[in-house]
């Protein structure tokens, strides 16, 4: 069920319908609101758009470097599985 969050994000106030709760919603605001925080004090003249566009661009950057990261451990795991499915193989072959 979508409830309905407040939250502020550069002192201005959105109400957020979410499946997700309270306290995620707001989480997730507060990390939206220190991105453009940071590209805002950074850059001076940077529109509140500009500002909001370079915060998805990090924000995406973020994400890619995560989801790389993933696929990374993933495939780390698919060698451990294959070299310890051959060790056990030899174990097995040895003591049958």
């Amino acid at each position: 069920m979508k409830s309905l969050v407040r939250v502020e994000i550069m002192g201005r106030e959105y109400n957020i319908r979410s499946d997700e709760g309270e306290e995620r919603v707001k989480k997730i605001a507060e990390y939206v609101d220190e991105k453009l925080r940071k590209i805002s004090e950074v850059s001076k003249t940077t529109s509140t758009l500009n500002a909001a566009i370079l915060a998805a661009m990090d924000i995406a950057n973020e994400y890619f470097e995560a989801l790389e990261g993933h696929r990374h451990l993933r495939q780390r795991v698919e060698e451990i599985e294959t070299k310890s499915g051959r060790l056990l193989e030899r174990i097995n072959s040895k003591i049958h």
